[in-house]
C-alpha cells in the first residue's frame, strides 16, 4: 500500500531519527518512567513538560484494526507497545482470517525511496515475524 510521502515536523525528529535506523523510538517522562506516543508535548501525570526520547522495545499487541476495501486489503490498527503508548499504524504479513485483539506483533520498518521511513507491525511468534 502506498502511504504516500512521509515529512518531518521538527518536533518528531527523534522519531523520525530512529525509523531511518530501524529503532522505534517514543516520548518517555523521566520524572515518573512513564511512555508516551511520539506526538506527546507533556505528561499528565506528573506535570512534566519536558517530555524525552527513548527506545522502545518494538514489541506490540493489537487492540483494534479496520480493513481498508482496496486489493490486496489493507489492514490499520491500533496497536499497544510493550511499553504502554497506543500507535496508529499499518499490518504487514497478515490475513483477515489472523487479526484478533491480543495478537502479538513486531515493529518492522520501511524506508522509502522518498521521504521517511516509517514503522508498521507484523505478526510475532516465540520464533520471530511470521513473514
Amino acid at each position: 500500500m502506498d502511504v504516500g510521502v512521509l515529512r518531518r515536523d521538527g518536533r518528531t525528529d527523534p522519531f523520525f531519527d530512529g525509523t531511518a535506523a530501524g529503532r522505534l523510538v517514543v516520548r518517555r517522562c523521566e520524572a515518573c518512567d512513564r511512555w508516551f506516543a511520539p506526538d506527546a508535548s507533556g505528561c499528565p501525570g506528573c506535570g512534566e513538560e519536558d517530555l524525552g526520547w527513548a527506545e522502545a522495545s518494538g514489541a506490540a499487541t493489537l487492540v483494534t484494526w479496520t480493513v481498508l476495501p482496496k486489493e490486496p486489503p489493507v489492514f490499520l490498527a491500533l496497536v499497544e507497545l510493550a511499553e504502554g503508548p497506543w500507535l496508529h499504524a499499518r499490518l504487514d504479513g497478515v490475513e483477515r482470517a489472523d487479526l484478533r485483539e491480543g495478537l502479538a506483533l513486531r515493529a518492522e520498518f520501511e524506508h522509502p525511496d522518498e521521504g521517511e521511513s516509517y514503522v508498521l507491525f507484523r505478526p510475532w511468534t516465540e520464533r520471530g515475524s511470521v513473514r
